[in-house]
């Protein structure tokens, strides 16, 4: 918990990234198939379920819209 009383979760399952982001499931299988999430790192499944690093996820968000900035 953090110091206001929050919650801090580092992964979480697909649903729930989807609900916090608005990202979709179909995005989200797209990217770990073209190599843009490595499983382990940015996503891992575990007894059938996809789970997303929020942390590596928002990092990615951000470098995502970095380079599109440069481009």
């Amino acid at each position: 918990m953090d110091s206001n009383g929050l919650i801090s979760l580092k992964w979480v399952k697909l649903s729930q990234w989807c609900n916090l982001t608005g990202d979709t499931r179909d995005a989200v299988h797209a990217r770990r198939k073209t190599g843009k999430w490595a499983d382990g790192v940015h996503c891992k499944v575990r007894d059938g379920n996809l789970w997303i690093n929020v942390v590596e996820g928002q990092k990615w968000v951000e470098s995502e819209m970095k380079r599109s900035h440069v481009e």
